[in-house]
C-alpha cells in the first residue's frame, strides 16, 4: 500500500513536477508587482500604440496652434513691431520660421501627454515601490521643465529683448533681427532655462540619497557661483546681459537648492547620539 502511494506521487513522464506551494505564490506575487508578464510581440505592440499616440497628439496640437499662432508669437511681436521689423532673405524662410515655432510650442504643450504614455509603457515593467517615486519624478521633472521655459519666453525674453532693441534709433540705427537667427536664439534660451529649473528637482533627489547635505552646498557655494557663470557664457551668445538672464536664475535656484537639502537632506547626528 505504502509502495502504491509513492507511485502515485511520482509525476509521470513528460509532466513536470508540481513547485513548492509558497514559490508558486511569490511568483505570482512578483507578476503581480510587474503588472503582468507580456511577450516580445505584445511589447513591441504597446510600444507602436503609443508612439501612434504621442504623434497624434503633437500632430493635433500643433494644427491647433498654427491656426492660432499669435499668442506664441506675441512676445516676439510687441517687441518687434514697437522697434523694428523682422526680415528674412531666403525664400522659404519666413514659412519655415512659423512652421518651427508651432512644432516646438506643439511639442511642449503636449509634454504632459508624452510623459504619460512613456510612463504607461515603462510602469507595468516596475514594482509597485519602484512606481510609488518614478511617477511623481516624472510629474516634477516635466513641470519643472515647462516652468523654466514658460519663465523664459514670457518673461525674461521679452525684457532682453527691449533692453537690446532699445539700441535702435531712427535716424540710422534699424533694428531688423533675422527670422532664423531669432528662433535659434530662442530655442536654445528656451531649453537651457527648462534644465535649468531642474536643478532643486535633481538637488531634492541627491539629498534623499544621502549624497549631498547643506553643510556641502554651503562650503562650495563659490564654486558653484563660478560654474554656474561659466555655463551661462557657454550657453549664451557673447554678451553680458544674456549671461545675466541665464545666470541669475540659475543662482537663485542654486540657493532654492540648498533650502531644499536643509529641509529634506540627511542631517549631522549629535555626539550624544553618536555615542549612544
Amino acid at each position: 500500500m505504502a509502495d502504491k502511494e509513492k507511485t502515485e506521487a511520482l509525476p509521470t513522464d513528460g509532466e513536470p513536477a508540481d513547485k513548492n506551494p509558497e514559490e508558486n505564490q511569490e511568483a505570482e506575487k512578483k507578476g503581480e508587482e510587474l503588472g503582468g508578464r507580456m511577450t516580445f510581440i505584445e511589447h513591441l505592440e504597446e510600444l507602436r500604440q503609443r508612439i501612434i499616440i504621442s504623434l497624434l497628439t503633437v500632430a493635433a496640437t500643433f494644427l491647433v496652434i498654427y491656426s492660432t499662432e499669435g499668442y506664441f508669437m506675441k512676445p516676439l511681436r510687441d517687441v518687434v513691431k514697437k522697434y523694428g521689423s523682422f526680415q528674412y532673405t531666403s525664400m522659404t524662410e519666413g514659412f519655415m520660421f512659423d512652421v518651427k515655432i508651432a512644432l516646438i510650442s506643439a511639442i511642449f504643450v503636449s509634454i504632459p501627454m508624452l510623459f504619460y504614455q512613456l510612463w504607461a509603457f515603462v510602469a507595468p515593467g516596475l514594482y509597485k515601490k519602484e512606481r510609488r517615486y518614478v511617477g511623481p519624478f516624472i510629474i516634477a521633472s516635466t513641470v519643472s521643465f515647462a516652468a523654466g521655459a514658460a519663465f523664459f519666453y514670457f518673461l525674461v525674453f521679452p525684457l532682453g529683448a527691449q533692453f537690446f532693441a532699445s539700441f535702435a534709433e531712427s535716424e540710422w540705427i534699424q533694428f531688423n533681427p533675422k527670422l532664423s537667427e531669432t528662433f535659434s536664439f530662442v530655442v536654445m534660451m528656451v531649453f537651457a532655462f527648462g534644465f535649468v529649473f531642474e536643478i532643486p528637482l535633481i538637488t531634492f533627489i541627491l539629498a534623499r540619497l544621502g549624497i549631498i547635505n547643506v553643510g556641502f552646498l554651503n562650503k562650495n557655494r563659490k564654486y558653484a557661483v563660478l560654474i554656474i557663470f561659466v555655463l551661462a557664457a557657454i550657453f549664451t551668445p557673447p554678451d553680458v546681459v544674456s549671461q545675466l538672464l541665464l545666470a541669475g536664475p540659475m543662482w537663485a535656484l542654486f540657493e532654492i537648492s540648498v533650502l531644499i537639502t536643509w529641509i529634506f537632506g540627511p542631517r549631522k547626528k549629535k555626539p550624544a547620539e553618536e555615542a549612544a
